[in-house]
């Protein structure tokens, strides 16, 4: 019986250690950045010598990018990160001056102790960096469906359904790399997380006015509040064609990349 309970509690990923100190045996990492940055390297270490990490992580990306297998304990953490400006990086790529476009940065995190979640299959540690550098840890056993701020979906989005009105950007990934700093802006000013609002928001920015947000009625919205996630979103696609023409008219040209 003593065996067949010590099998279960590795088999979930996470073994009481001394002290009480929690014991994530065996865990893989998976980091979500939604930072405008591209990360190239992210490693988590414990207080006790453990040390997790993972490789090049793209602006706005980390969903199904899973390094594996560590073993970490405690309930407070280091993160030690480094990444730049994906645009930087690919200019100083081959000239020497690379590395001075890289940014070192150290972050402590805490992740209050718990029982694994209930399931089958492999404990995953999430770190989620959100645009302002605020990092959280999560632990969970699903691989996808985690994200918590919308970008490569909402690119995706706005890349099928208003490519005409996107003449600016070359491709995709152009896209994709200024959507995240817009993400960023929309996330400290807005905390706009939920995907029907990064929608609305996105497609007015991008579409309508880069300055959108200065329409009176548009900041209210915003700033209410009482919004829901998805209310703003919701709000943004019943306006009428009338109504998007005098915010455009009045606004800056959409898609500014100089965000």
């Amino acid at each position: 019986m003593r065996k067949a309970l010590v099998g279960v509690l590795l088999c979930l990923g996470l073994v009481a250690g001394c002290k009480a100190e929690p014991t994530y045996q065996g865990v893989s990492v998976v980091t979500y950045n939604y930072t405008p940055w591209d990360l190239t390297s992210v490693r988590i270490a414990d207080a006790f010598g453990g040390v997790a990490g993972s490789g090049m992580i793209r602006s706005g990306g980390g969903e199904g990018s899973v390094s594996c297998c560590y073993t970490l304990k405690g309930t407070d953490f280091t993160v030690k990160w480094k990444g730049g400006d994906a645009d930087l990086m690919r200019k100083h790529m081959f000239d020497g001056k690379f590395d001075e476009v890289i940014f070192a940065k150290e972050t402590t995190v805490h992740l209050p102790s718990q029982d694994a979640p209930p399931g089958d299959g492999p404990v995953i540690l999430e770190l989620h960096i959100y645009p302002d550098e605020l990092m959280e840890l999560a632990l969970s056993r699903q691989l996808l469906g985690q994200v918590r701020i919308p970008i490569p979906d909402t690119t995706r989005w706005l890349y099928e359904h208003h490519r005409k009105e996107l003449a600016g950007y070359e491709d995709i990934h152009e896209l994709r790399y200024v959507l995240a700093k817009v993400a960023k802006q929309a996330w400290v000013r807005y905390r706009i997380q939920d995907a029907e609002d990064m929608r609305g928001y996105m497609y007015l920015y991008f579409v309508v006015a880069s300055d959108f947000d200065t329409d009176p009625d548009i900041t209210a919205l915003l700033k209410d509040p009482n919004r829901k996630p998805g209310d703003f979103g919701r709000a943004v696609f019943k306006l009428s064609k009338d109504r998007l023409a005098q915010i455009k008219a009045a606004g800056t040209a959409p898609g500014d990349k100089n965000v």
